[in-house]
């Protein structure tokens, strides 16, 4: 398809899909009186296209296609796979269960921001709810935002792998929470497993929130983590799975910020962001944040996120380089504003996991595993 007609086929696919779901706003809509709401994006900005609409290849099976190596050659990782869910789910607290069912209905963006303390957490959410930061909703609000549209779904990586969910494959071993008249179980039935859509939306949201707010990176990075674990506890995904959405979601993070016009968008978004939530509490964000109650020390946002990234996995390919692909650059570039992009690439190879975990690969699909965004962040500037 010769670019101009892919360029015609995304705005033909997009511009429908945004104008009823309301993210193309005409900036009309009436907020509460006391906040003040700035001017959404306009049509052609939202619609594009952007080179970050695509991925290279059509769709990000190539950097998930570990799992397919995992599946012909070792039926031990893929049995594990299961006892793990087996585990989480079986052993999982009130706490995690009833955090689950709210991340199931909730927005990503929404669960995201409990990471922000319990105060600017709040406010944050206000002004969402306010119509207050437009250009942030457009970008990552809902499961219509722009930034993960028009493959971001995962819908074409399910229907590819097309890998049977826990509770399906074990239906007497995996316990079932859902709200009260919820119907989450036979909504995904017949839907497969690989990779997680709340994980990846979790991780490029996460992503995204934590470039605006890099104060709070490592404990947003670190709650995209424990996104990805409540579908465990819930017994819909697996861990690969949910190491897979994060993948997807952070290769599509790193393409949307190496956009230059696309990253356009996204440091608009951020200035807005950063605004109405220094308006709204009165004071400098940094000052704030400092004195609100945390939802993770930065050490503890590290630890926990560490531990999500290969749920107890062996490595299971060794010989590999640690590389990180170029593009991951970008996602370090307002939390290491001076920095080269080779010296943000040294700083996610410096804190990277070691390479070889499952679904983890050599070559140019390979790398993205590795990045802990966490640590990354937790690096001194």
């Amino acid at each position: 398809m010769s670019t101009l007609r892919l360029r015609s086929a995304i705005i033909s696919v997009l511009t429908p899909i945004l104008l009823v779901t309301g993210v193309v706003a005409s900036g009309t809509a009436t907020a509460a009186p006391t906040v003040t709401r700035p001017a959404p994006f306009t049509p052609a900005q939202i619609v594009g296209p952007y080179a970050s609409d695509l991925p290279p290849s059509g769709t990000y099976i190539p950097v998930l296609d570990g799992f397919a190596g995992l599946r012909r050659d070792r039926p031990d990782i893929i049995a594990s796979n299961l006892q793990k869910v087996k585990r989480i789910n079986n052993s999982a607290t009130r706490a995690q269960q009833t955090d689950a069912i709210a991340i199931n209905h909730d927005d990503r963006l929404v669960s995201l921001s409990e990471a922000l303390g319990d105060r600017l957490g709040t406010a944050f959410r206000q002004l969402l709810a306010a119509g207050a930061v437009p250009k942030v909703d457009a970008l990552a609000g809902g499961d219509t935002a722009r930034g993960g549209l028009p493959l971001g779904t995962t819908l074409l990586e399910k229907e590819y792998y097309g890998n049977p969910r826990p509770f399906v494959v074990a239906p007497t071993s995996i316990t079932k929470y859902d709200k009260p008249g919820g119907n989450l179980y036979a909504e995904l039935a017949n839907n497969g497993s690989y990779p997680s859509g709340h994980a990846s939306m979790a991780y490029w949201k996460g992503a995204l929130l934590a470039y605006w707010l890099p104060e709070l990176g490592p404990q947003i990075i670190a709650r995209a983590g424990e996104i990805g674990r409540s579908r465990i506890v819930l017994g819909v995904h697996y861990p690969l799975d949910v190491m897979g959405g994060r993948i997807m979601g952070t290769d599509i993070a790193a393409a949307r910020l190496a956009d230059p016009r696309f990253a356009q968008l996204v440091d608009q978004a951020g200035t807005q962001l950063r605004t109405q939530l220094e308006r709204s509490i009165g004071m400098p964000l940094k000052d704030f944040i400092a004195r609100d109650t945390p939802y993770l020390t930065t050490q503890q946002a590290v630890t926990e996120h560490r531990a999500t990234m290969t749920y107890g996995f062996p490595v299971v390919s060794s010989g590999l380089r640690n590389a990180i692909p170029a593009s991951a650059a970008a996602l370090l570039r307002s939390r290491f504003p001076r920095l080269t992009d080779a010296q943000r690439l040294d700083i996610l190879r410096r804190t990277a996991i070691k390479a070889g975990y499952p679904l983890d690969q050599a070559g140019p699909n390979g790398g993205w595993l590795r990045i802990d965004l966490a640590a990354a962040y937790a690096v001194a500037p």
